[in-house]
């Protein structure tokens, strides 16, 4: 069994743990699986950003509804959510045009590159915030994502030390 520790949309990696894929998981949803423990772990904040020469071709007069049909988003695979949520906080629920790009890094990568915007943490890309690498394509929006270590009850040893070790206080993420 493996130690999932990708934030994964909560139906997923709830999922992989009922089928007996993972041995713990860090998710949005605060429900455990039947067995399992849930732990909260703060918050971390995804941010909307592009590089700016992106944000001046796609959002040259902000968010419209034109701007959101037309610029491609990154999304990181078929089950974020992210970008939906980010598009219905603002207003907008229609179709996006969008490039599925499963890695992280890989995320941050096209991303300053110029192939497309996306929520991407803010704890992630600090450096590319600082030099003006990427910039936010609404400023002061965001999206604030609750994070829960779920875990089996009866995982053993190595499963109990790590789940105290984040517990208290090496966590993952900042609260």
């Amino acid at each position: 069994m493996l130690l999932d520790l990708v934030i994964e949309d909560q139906d997923i990696g709830l999922r992989r743990m009922r089928e007996g894929d993972v041995a713990a998981c860090l998710c949005s949803s605060p429900q455990p699986v039947a067995g399992a423990r849930c732990v909260p772990m703060g918050s971390m904040t995804y941010l909307p950003l592009a590089t700016p020469a992106y944000i001046n071709r796609f959002f040259p007069d902000g968010l419209t509804d034109h701007a959101l049909r037309e610029a491609p988003a990154i999304v990181f695979g078929p089950n974020d959510q992210l970008q939906h949520r980010f598009l219905a906080q603002s207003g907008f629920l229609g179709p996006f045009p969008h490039h599925l790009c499963p890695s992280s890094e890989g995320f941050v990568k096209l991303a300053t590159a110029g192939m497309g915007y996306g929520m991407i943490p803010e704890i992630q890309v600090q450096t590319e915030l600082k030099a003006g690498i990427l910039a936010g394509i609404a400023p002061g929006k965001h999206l604030e994502v609750q994070l829960y270590w779920h875990f089996w009850r009866h995982s053993g040893g190595a499963m109990d030390r790590l789940t105290q070790t984040l517990v208290s206080g090496n966590r993952l993420v900042p609260s």
